[in-house]
């Protein structure tokens, strides 16, 4: 039978087939050939029990698209939501996500939650330059969500974000249903109890699958070399190639083109920033 993964959980995985949901195991062959497979998987399964639905992945299709973080197959495209207020919104951790999708080619919407406790205009201004489609949303009042649904309709999306920034909330609302367990903000710390503790596809409608993934409070970035930073950044390239050294690094050298468009507003004060640390914490990255 055919069917796509839809959930794994400790080493089962849930494939939803025209016969129902199937709980099955990988084969060794997966393991041997470094293969590990992901929700959003298309595969072909054999049937140990017909009755009590269960059995093994035996092939797993090719793969149009694959996440290493957040682990996922398939996606159209992804969706990173921040809250503009508790918890503390944090622009180096975005844009850190923002590298890793550009570096896996995969087209992101960025969603500002909680827009009901304060006004994200600043945010909407700095990502819509740099390329990006920005919403704003709010789960209390339903602003966006709307727009949102439009968005993610006949596509693949992941959702994905630090914990306590509404998403399960925002899934209770898209799906107009009590689907995911939502959690608190803890006082103390000001951070999100997380909730999802695996990848789940999720079905909105016809030909609409959302994937609810694991919030996190830190992402490490994907490139190696510091020179595949610049190009995570979509404002940057119109003026990559340009400076006076070539090789250069955007931050200490003379006539640089990036620090140029820096300096007349062609790009943003907080992601020039933003590239500078992530820069020096790629450079700083301990080799093993």
């Amino acid at each position: 039978m055919r069917g796509r993964i839809i959930k794994g959980i400790g080493g089962f995985y849930y494939v939803d087939t025209e016969d129902g949901l199937y709980e099955t195991k990988a084969r060794g062959l997966f393991r041997l050939e470094g293969i590990t497979p992901l929700v959003g998987d298309m595969c072909d399964i054999d049937s140990c029990d017909a009755e009590k639905k269960t059995g093994n992945i035996i092939n797993i299709l090719p793969r149009k698209s694959a996440l290493i973080r957040p682990a996922a197959a398939n996606a159209d495209q992804a969706v990173m939501i921040f809250a503009v207020k508790r918890p503390q919104l944090s622009l180096g951790l975005l844009d850190r996500f923002l590298i890793n999708m550009e570096k896996q080619n995969l087209d992101t919407i960025i969603v500002f939650s909680k827009v009901d406790l304060d006004d994200p205009e600043r945010l909407l201004d700095i990502y819509s330059s740099a390329g990006y489609k920005v919403l704003q949303i709010s789960n209390k009042t339903g602003e966006g969500i709307r727009e949102l649904r439009s968005l993610l309709s006949g596509k693949i999306s992941v959702l994905s974000g630090p914990s306590g920034v509404g998403k399960s909330s925002l899934i209770n609302s898209l799906l107009e249903d009590d689907y995911a367990e939502t959690g608190e903000l803890s006082g103390k710390i000001g951070r999100g109890k997380n909730t999802t503790r695996h990848t789940e596809m999720i079905r909105l409608g016809e030909d609409t699958f959302i994937m609810d993934t694991p919030g996190y409070s830190s992402i490490e970035v994907l490139c190696d070399d510091c020179s595949d930073i610049s190009n995570g950044f979509r404002e940057m390239r119109p003026y990559l190639g340009k400076c006076r050294f070539s090789g250069c690094s955007h931050i200490a050298e003379p006539d640089c083109a990036v620090k140029e468009a820096m300096d007349k507003g062609d790009i943003s004060g907080e992601r020039y920033n933003s590239y500078m640390q992530i820069y020096e914490a790629v450079k700083n990255r301990k080799k093993y």
